[in-house]
This record gives C-alpha cells, sequence and structure tokens, in this order.
C-alpha cells in the first residue's frame, strides 16, 4: 500500500551536522536538491534524524520507530514500512534554491552579554514549506494484529501537528503537520497502548503593551570597511519593491553588471525606469484578436465617380480607416459618431468592413493603475497616456516627467544599500576562510598536496595562509590521507563549499535589500542650515526586530520577510530564569543541574519542553505599531549631545500587537514533579513579566507579560501524573488519548506547582555573587533585589524630542521651520502618529540621567581598564570594553515613564541663547557673555533650576514668526508620569546611593530633556509604596505576595555618607525656588 499525502512544515527545518550551516543536500549537492531523509543510512547514521529505520549500534531510531515505541512501548514491526519519502515541493524552491539563515548567541551566565566563539549558524527551510510525501506499508504486515490500528494512530499524531523533524527541537525548529486522507478506516478500539505515554501542550500569547525588541544581527556598519565597494546594479534593483515586479525584472536585465559609481547608477535609472515602464505598458496594452477594419484602399474606391462619397465626408471618417475596432458595433459606432446625421446617407461604406486576427492595442488601465499606485504616480495620468500608447517615445517622455517625483525615493534606496556595504563584515572573513578550504580541497583532488605534507600543519600550501591551513589540518586530524583523497567525498564537499559561499553572500544580499527599505530607515537632518529633516539623510536603523524569511503561494520564488522571535531566544530566556532561581535557593548543586538538564535538556539528552517561536498573530502588523526612540550620550563635562555616540531603534509596542508560541512538553512521570513545578513558576514569572526576552533590557523592553490561553493535556493513563497535576477534570475520549482543554483563566490557573522550590540554601546570600574575575555576576541572586515604583512630577516645562520626523512644518522666507511634539510611544512616521498619543520620558532618558548623577554620587572618575575592575557607574549600569567576552550586562533597568493625561503647550526658544544667565537668583542678559556652567567635582556638568528664562516665548499654537529659533510642545507643570527601576544583585551601599539618585531628598529635582540651561525640564521624583525588596526563598516556596514583597521605607536607607559630592550636588540640584 502506498500513502500520499504532504508535510507542512509548521516551523522552519533544518538538517544537517551540527558543525555546520548549510541544509544537507541530496546527491552531490550540486542541484541544491533538498529531503527529509527517509531511512537512517550512511556516515552520519548515529546522529542523523529520518523517518525510520536505526543505526547499527542501535541507538538511533527513526521518528516513526521512536513514536511507535513511546506509544505502544514495542518497537515498530520489522517490515510493515518499507520505506518513506518526503521531497520538498518545486514551488517552495527560491529562485537559486537557497534558503533562510538562523544565528544565535550564547551568552555568558557571569557577564549576561554575548560569549565569544559560541553563535551558531543554520540554513533553515521556509516556514509554511510544503513536502510530497509518501509512505510505502507491506499490505501483509499491515493486516497482521493491531498493526493497521497502531499506524493509524501514529499517522494521526502527524496529521495533529506532534511532530519534529531535524536538529533543535526544543529551540523553535522542526514542528511538522501531516495532511493524509489515510485510506484504511479508524480501528473501533483502541489498541494496547504505552501507559506512560502524555502530552502537555501550553499556548500562549503575549503583547507588546510592555515594549519589545529582539535585534536582528544583521546590518552593523563597519566604519573601517571601505565607503564604497563593487556591487551589482541587479541587486540594487532588486530591493526597489516599490516598482511593479514585471518592470523590475526587466530592470533587472538591463542593469544588471557592477555599477560604476552611485550617481551613474541613478542617471541611468533615470533613464532606464521611463523607457522600462513604456515597453511593459505597450505589451500589456497590446494582445492579438479579432479585428474589425475599415481598409482605405476600399475606401478610397467609394469616393470615386458619379455618386462617390463626398471629400468632405471622406475627410471625417479618414482617422477610422485602417484602425483596429473591437467589434462591428464599435467600428458602426465610430462612423455614427465621425458622420452624425449624414451617417444613414453614406452607410455603403460600412459594407467595406473586414474582419481580421491581428495585433490590438488597447490602453491597459489596469496595467496603468498599479504601476501609479506602486510608484505613487497620478493615476489621473492615463488618460493623456491612452492615445500615446501606439507611440512608444511619446509614451516614454510622458512617463519620464511623471518618474521624476519617484525617483527620488529609490535614489535613497540606492544610497542605503550603498552605505550598507560597510555592514557585516564577518561575513567576508567567513567566504575568506571558506574560499581557502575550497583551494585546499580542490588541491587534494588535483594531487597538488602529497601525503608528507598533510601530516605537516608547518608546510603550508602556495595560496592559503597558514592559520587557515593549520585549522583545516587540526578540523580533519582523525581524518586519513587515503580517505581524504577519496573522489566522491572531495566532490561532495567541494560543491557543499561552493553551496556555502554562493549562500551567505546571496542572503546578505537579501538582509542588505530589507534594510534598504524606507521603513527601516531612520529621520536625519540635512539641507538648507541643517534643518530639513528626513529619510534622505538618514541611515538603517541600529536596531530593527528579528525576521526570518517564509513562504507562501506570493512571495514568487524568493520568500517574504516575517517578524518572529526564536525559540531559542524564549528557550534560553527561561532557562536563565530558572538557573537564577535554583541557583539561589538551592545553590549550585547536582540536584539543581540534574532539574535544570531534565526541564531543558544537556548534550546527548532531549529535554522535556519544546519552546517554539514566536510569531505575530497578524503578519501584516499596522506600520503604527512600530516605534522608534533615539539615544545619544552626553558628553559629562559639557551636557552636548556626542552625535557619533547616538543610536536609535525600531521596537514594537501596544497591546494590539500580539505574539503567539506554545510549550509542548512529553512523557512526564511522578519524579518530574520538580521539574514540572520549577515550569509552573516560570509561567508565572512570565506573567508578571519577569522573564525578559531579546536586547536592550536596562532601558525597558522585553519584560512582556504573558497568558496561558489554552492548555491541552493528554494521557493514555487517566489515573496517572495528571491526576496529580490536574486534579478533578474531567478527560474525553480522542483517539487513543484521554485529553482535558482548558481556555481563558481556567488554563492559565491549571498547571500551579506540585511541589515548592525550597530547601538548600532556602533564601539568596546576603551578598550579591561574583565571578571569577571580580565583577558582580548575574548567575544566581544575592545581595538586594527588588523594584523601584516611581512618580515623576514636571517642576517647570518638561519636553524630550519625539523620535523620528518632526509632528509639524511649516516655511518662512529665510527657509524650512520644524515644530517638535514631545516623546510620545510613536512610529517615526508623523503620518502614522495617532492623535491620542501616549506621551512618555524615554527609558534611555531616564536612564541616562540617573547614570549621570550616579558617577559623580560615586566619584566615578575615569573608566575602569578591565572587567574587573570597574568603576562604581560602570558595574551597576554596564560597561563595553575591546575584544571578545569584554561586555558586562548592567544590574538595573529602568521602563518608560507614561504620562497620564498631561497637559501640553507650544513654545518658540530663539537662538543663540548664550548671554541670558541665571545669577544671584535671577535671570540676567550679559552682553557677549557665554553659557555658564556648573560642575561638580570640577568634571561634570549640572544644569541648575530656574523659572524660564525671559527670551523663552509661549505660544498658543505652532505659528512659526522666526526662522533662527526653535519651537516644541513642552508637558507643562504639575503633570505626572510613572516608571519602574529593577535592580537585582546590588550591595548595600549601592541601593542606598541608587535610591538617592533616583529619588534624591524633599527639595531637590531632576533635570532632562530639551532646554534644561533655560529652565526646561526640571522633575521631581517620589517613592511609592508599592516599591519592594524580593525575597527569594519565601518566593518560591509557595508564600503569598505580601510574603515575600518586603516594603521599602525610603528613610531606613538614608546615608548621605556614601554619597560623593553630596554638598555640592544638593546645592545644584535645589529646587525650592521654583
Amino acid at each position: 500500500m502506498v500513502l500520499n499525502g504532504k508535510l507542512f512544515a509548521e516551523s522552519p527545518i533544518y538538517r544537517g551536522n551540527a558543525r555546520k550551516t548549510l541544509f544537507t543536500r541530496d546527491g552531490d549537492g550540486t542541484q541544491r536538491l533538498v529531503s527529509l531523509a527517509g531511512e537512517i543510512a550512511g556516515t552520519a547514521e548515529s546522529l542523523m534524524d529520518a523517518f525510520i529505520g536505526r543505526s547499527r549500534n542501535g541507538k538511533n531510531l527513526g521518528l516513526i520507530d521512536r513514536l511507535w515505541l513511546r506509544l505502544y512501548d514495542a518497537p515498530l514491526p520489522e517490515g510493515l514500512v518499507e520505506r518513506v519519502e518526503c521531497r520538498l515541493r518545486e514551488e517552495c524552491y527560491p529562485r537559486d534554491r537557497l534558503f533562510d539563515l538562523r544565528m544565535g548567541v550564547k551568552l555568558d551566565e557571569d557577564r549576561w552579554a554575548a560569549e565569544a566563539n559560541a553563535n551558531y549558524k543554520m540554513e533553515t527551510l521556509y516556514r509554511n514549506s510544503v513536502f510530497d510525501f509518501t509512505m510505502y506499508v507491506n499490505d501483509r504486515a499491515l493486516q497482521d494484529r493491531e498493526n493497521a490500528a497502531r499506524l493509524y494512530h501514529v499517522l494521526q499524531e502527524l496529521k495533529e501537528g506532534r511532530f519534529w523533524f531535524g536538529a533543535a527541537k526544543s529551540k523553535g525548529l522542526g514542528r511538522c503537520r501531516l495532511e493524509m486522507d489515510i485510506p484504511f478506516a479508524p480501528p473501533q478500539t483502541p489498541a494496547h497502548l504505552n501507559r506512560r505515554a502524555n502530552h502537555l501542550t501550553l499556548s500562549l500569547r503575549f503583547n507588546a503593551a510592555n515594549p519589545v525588541l529582539v535585534g536582528w544581527n544583521w546590518g552593523k556598519v563597519d566604519p573601517d570597511v571601505p565607503a564604497f565597494a563593487a556591487v551589482e546594479g541587479r541587486l540594487l534593483i532588486e530591493a526597489m519593491r516599490d516598482i511593479p515586479e514585471p518592470v523590475r525584472r526587466r530592470l533587472e536585465m538591463g542593469m544588471a553588471g557592477p555599477i560604476l559609481s552611485p550617481e551613474d547608477f541613478k542617471r541611468r535609472l533615470a533613464e532606464y525606469l521611463p523607457r522600462t515602464l513604456a515597453a511593459w505598458l505597450m505589451e500589456r496594452s497590446s494582445r492579438t484578436g479579432e479585428a474589425w477594419i475599415l481598409p482605405s484602399g476600399a475606401v478610397a474606391r467609394l469616393g470615386k465617380g458619379k455618386y462617390g462619397v463626398p471629400k468632405k465626408a471622406m475627410d471625417r471618417i479618414q482617422p477610422l480607416l485602417d484602425r483596429p475596432f473591437t467589434s462591428r458595433e464599435a467600428a458602426e459606432a465610430a462612423f455614427q459618431e465621425a458622420l452624425g446625421q449624414d451617417a444613414k446617407k453614406y452607410r455603403r461604406v460600412l459594407d467595406t468592413l473586414e474582419q481580421k486576427r491581428q495585433l490590438i492595442q488597447a490602453f491597459d488601465r489596469e496595467a496603468w493603475g498599479e504601476a501609479a499606485s506602486s510608484l505613487g504616480l497620478d493615476a489621473a495620468l492615463g488618460e493623456g497616456l491612452a492615445p500615446q500608447i501606439q507611440d512608444e517615445n511619446a509614451l516614454t517622455q510622458t512617463l519620464t516627467r511623471a518618474c521624476s517625483g519617484a525617483l527620488p525615493r529609490l535614489h535613497q534606496q540606492v544610497d542605503q544599500q550603498i552605505a550598507l556595504l560597510q555592514s557585516d563584515a564577518w561575513v567576508d572573513d567567513e567566504l575568506g576562510k571558506r574560499q581557502e578550504h575550497l583551494r585546499i580541497k580542490t588541491m587534494l583532488l588535483e594531487g597538488k598536496i602529497g601525503e608528507r605534507q598533510w601530516g605537516d600543519p608547518d608546510l603550508t600550501p602556495e595560496g592559503v595562509r597558514g592559520a587557515t591551513w593549520r585549522e583545516f589540518i587540526e578540523a580533519h586530524r582523525r581524518v586519513d590521507y587515503r580517505h581524504m583523497l577519496s573522489p566522491r567525498n572531495l566532490k561532495k564537499s567541494i560543491a557543499n563549499d561552493e553551496n556555502f559561499i554562493a549562500f551567505l553572500n546571496a542572503y546578505r544580499d537579501r538582509t542588505r535589500q530589507e534594510l534598504a527599505q524606507p521603513y527601516n530607515a531612520d529621520f536625519r537632518s540635512g539641507g538648507v542650515s541643517n534643518r530639513e529633516v528626513s529619510r534622505r539623510y538618514g541611515k538603517p536603523y541600529d536596531t530593527v526586530f528579528m525576521r526570518m524569511l517564509s513562504w507562501a503561494p506570493s512571495s514568487q520564488g524568493q520568500g517574504f520577510w516575517e517578524v518572529y522571535i526564536p525559540g531559542s531566544t524564549i528557550k534560553g530566556a527561561f532557562r536563565r530564569r530558572a538557573s537564577q532561581v535554583l541557583k539561589t535557593v538551592w545553590g549550585e548543586t547536582r540536584r539543581t543541574a540534574e532539574v535544570l538538564d531534565r526541564l531543558f535538556g544537556t548534550q546527548g539528552q532531549r529535554g522535556l519542553a519544546f519552546f517554539s517561536d514566536a510569531y505575530l498573530a497578524d503578519p501584516q502588523a499596522p506600520d503604527r505599531a512600530w516605534c522608534s526612540m533615539d539615544g545619544v550620550r552626553m558628553d559629562p563635562g559639557t551636557g552636548r549631545p556626542i552625535e557619533e555616540a547616538k543610536t536609535d531603534y525600531l521596537f514594537a509596542y501596544g497591546d494590539q500587537l500580539v505574539f503567539r508560541l506554545r510549550i509542548d512538553v512529553q512523557d512526564v512521570s511522578e519524579k518530574d514533579a520538580e521539574a514540572l513545578s520549577l515550569l509552573a513558576h516560570l509561567l508565572r514569572d512570565f506573567r508578571e513579566g519577569d522573564i525578559p526576552l531579546g536586547g536592550e533590557k536596562g532601558v525597558g523592553f522585553g519584560w512582556v507579560q504573558a497568558k496561558v490561553e489554552r492548555l491541552t493535556w493528554m494521557t493514555t493513563d487517566p489515573n496517572g501524573v495528571g491526576k496529580r497535576l490536574f486534579g478533578g477534570h474531567p478527560l474525553t475520549q480522542e483517539g487513543i488519548w484521554r485529553r482535558l482543554d482548558l481556555e481563558g483563566e481556567a488554563a492559565e490557573g491549571a498547571l500551579r506547582p506540585v511541589e515548592a522550590l525550597k530547601g538548600g540554601q532556602g533564601t539568596s546570600s546576603p551578598n550579591p555573587p561574583r565571578a571569577s574575575q571580580g565583577f558582580i555576576s548575574h548567575r544566581s541572586f544575592g545581595g538586594y533585589c527588588g523594584t523601584l515604583s516611581v512618580e515623576g512630577e514636571a517642576l517647570t516645562p518638561l519636553s524630550v524630542q519625539e523620535s523620528g520626523e518632526p509632528s509639524y512644518r511649516a516655511t518662512l522666507e529665510g527657509g524650512p521651520v520644524n515644530g517638535w511634539d514631545c516623546f510620545s510611544m510613536s512610529p517615526p512616521e508623523a503620518g502614522l502618529r495617532p492623535v491620542g498619543r501616549v506621551y512618555a520620558l524615554p527609558s534611555k532618558g531616564i536612564r541616562g540621567a540617573i547614570r549621570h548623577l550616579y558617577a559623580v554620587a560615586s566619584d566615578s572618575r575615569g573608566p575602569g581598564p578591565d572587567i574587573g575592575r570597574l568603576n562604581a557607574e560602570e558595574s551597576l549600569f554596564g560597561w563595553v570594553g575591546r575584544g571578545p567576552n569584554q561586555a558586562l550586562m548592567g544590574r538595573v533597568s529602568f521602563s518608560f515613564g507614561v504620562f497620564e493625561g498631561p497637559e501640553l503647550a507650544w513654545f518658540q526658544v530663539p537662538y543663540p541663547y548664550g548671554w541670558w544667565q541665571h545669577l544671584g537668583g535671577q535671570w540676567q542678559n550679559v552682553s557677549r557673555g557665554r553659557a555658564s556652567a556648573l560642575l561638580v567635582g570640577q568634571r561634570w556638568r549640572l544644569f541648575p533650576h530656574a523659572p524660564l528664562a525671559p527670551c523663552v516665548k509661549r505660544l498658543d499654537d505652532f505659528r512659526p514668526d522666526l526662522v533662527q529659533a526653535s519651537y516644541f510642545r513642552a508637558i507643562l507643570p504639575g503633570s505626572r508620569c510613572r516608571f519602574t527601576v529593577r535592580f537585582w544583585n546590588l550591595e548595600k551601599e549601592e541601593l542606598q546611593r541608587l535610591l538617592w539618585c533616583v529619588c534624591l531628598e524633599d527639595g531637590l529635582a531632576h533635570k532632562m530633556g530639551k532646554g534644561r540651561y533655560l529652565g526646561f525640564g526640571s522633575l521631581r521624583a517620589r517613592l511609592l509604596e508599592d516599591s519592594f525588596l524580593t525575597e527569594w526563598g519565601a518566593r518560591y516556596a509557595g508564600a503569598s505576595e505580601q510574603g515575600w514583597r518586603r516594603p521599602i521605607v525610603p528613610e531606613e536607607w538614608r546615608a548621605p555618607g556614601v554619597i560623593h559630592h553630596y554638598d555640592e550636588l544638593r546645592k545644584a540640584l535645589h529646587a525650592e525656588r521654583l
């Protein structure tokens, strides 16, 4: 019997060697065909995944063999499944047959930062790809005992999507779903089952009400790379998605070669685009069909003789001659219109109508509408183009004028891609090494490397670097020279290297094309007096959200970019939290390691939990769900921004932006009670926002709050471990399973810890953990941990400039004028910002202000020489040095400070304003004066509090009348915001100092935002009652929230003795005069 179906990749799939990058190709790899292995065989049999079979040592079983054993506690009958074939369908291949690249890094548990040389790269087949699945079944074996019933239920598991193929199954890869009409009926009675089989699926969702940013690894510019290098015009054209695809394809062919310079390419584009568009419109407007024609020769003969058609009538019908009409009726209507009342008199002219099959040209308005919409051209222009559809020169001239408005946007994309040629230099390093490997293998194949040279790492072949040769020899040290010379193996290895080089080059080109799209470019100033703010002067955002290529029928063989959060990121975040918690309450014990390994797995041991990727519920999320934030480091001595240190982010925000993921847990038993209790605690932590995802955690990103929206428990034993986990919930029979389905609040509360995580140390250490290099570690919790809840109140008008382009613009005689709104959680494009905006203090701004104060209060004058000798500011807020493993995550995280119903007003500030100085408690106009600067400790500039300077003018609205001025909205005094400060592993003195720097003392206030020198930006902070310290032992021993949250009483933590420059700071921050 042959069973046919389709296997759908519910998630990306990787099949290959763990040390390699490429997906394993069929045959010698030259055709780049891929499939999922049917049977275990070959040199990699001990590690490979396949549907059926077993390795010679019996330790590696086919996935269907394993599933059969898991469900029935018996091996798959010999010969029942004779063969399985699973080949990727032709339409699911990209044009170059190269797929997506998934990359990841390992975080060092002490530094909570990337670990050098511990990253991975895998070529993964597109999510939603489809395979042709064929299973050959032995009819005789199928009729034996329960085999038919058992095979039916095995296939049902595949149909339900409870089947994983390939590597990284627990990190979001490999889940498959089968569509098949099983040709034999479901069994009347369930087969004999393994009573230990069970399956738990948790479906979770979270939104971006707490901002989240999982950064993409691509687009990092290296300034040391040449600013312009060779690039093919084809790649630049491919990125111009505004051009209709058929036109873009023609342009790619016409402008395919290397470009001479960006300006030359732009000139050619301005010439080729209208010409190509005209040719496409003419093609779309042409078709072969039946045409009705008034032949000029036959009609001319009717004008002769005594009763010929008069010349006047002949002149009127002249434009109709030899013109094709789509029908006889159309020709008659045109004739009637031309002659009017005389049409009946000369009707004999119509007797000459001839029906012919010929090329008909009729303006295709649908094609023009498609082009106009894509390029942003005036659709009404079609009326003028229609009469020119047979005249290519006239059509091209008209379109040249029309396209001039679209060219600046396309030129901007060219500039962005050229700038990105400086990005991701690591690819060139990797390609260089692989090309040298390719050269070595080619020399081996050609007999140019002898056995003596093969065994000596110092005998470097010609054209190969010594380091590469030694690395190659080391990697192949166990391979015998004669085996290495096998032509079949060498040719396949050479094909793999060639595919790898092509893959990495092509993928980098794809990422650059994506990053060059307008929506991924920031807004920068340029033009006249640097007052024009546009993407034309911008660059790709420093960090954009993670994305991958997925397959869809409409993706035209290229895949489409889809935003997602990798399962490896989610699993890594859960494992880190679990490790921190267990090492805190149990210590670094064998018990801790065993429970972690049981739940998450370790080398050679599969964990209980499979974490999926998190995908958007709506992949076509609206543009307004992506918000931007700028960050710029301030010079501590001048208070001015350091432009070279400016960064910007494009992050996800809003409760309408929903991600979904699932966690699958298989075959748990009573002995897994501690691991399941740990998982239940982690789900509660995830719900409460204590497991951050992604990057930039220190500025409030990633602290999402997730909910379990659906729980499914399936078991073959209704009286087994499920009874302890889920109590008396009734189970329903479905196939071989007894099943429990819960949704909403019932699902949220169903999985609870069955055992408290107590014992061992029972509580955190009074001192934070330290790494061997001396810095405070993140590996467990210790010292002081908790959350500060803070209310901020504006004392003077406060404005932090919005990110992106200005919301308001005007043009005066002297040039453009921008009107800047306050920062809000909004998109960078003014047109996408909502009317009711969420105004906030950006988390980076809050963090920067507190960090500056902390540097003063801790007297952190000079940078630490290395990670083991950091100053107090670097130790708490984080540090990045030079070289590998020289970065340390901070131990504080600041959220955005969101205002509730603030009142705003417009202000005008003329510049320069340095002659205005606040002296002796009042503003004075000092002729030819320079802005005064208050330095604490002769190093750190602070802005003293003062009322607004006399030069500041409050406006009723944005009505500029002066070019030489700044116009911005500010939040008025009395408006309040709230933000939180998470902290962990602090020493007592650090917490005392942090509390002082955040909340200060009565009568003191912070300064933030624009115009601090002129009196703007005074902000008073107050610690709220819901601030707390965390008691870790009580939290995970089952105590209530009140039992493990210890309130923070500010008076108990006041310690002026730990504040350096205390008197100077009090004087500088004194705000009572306001």
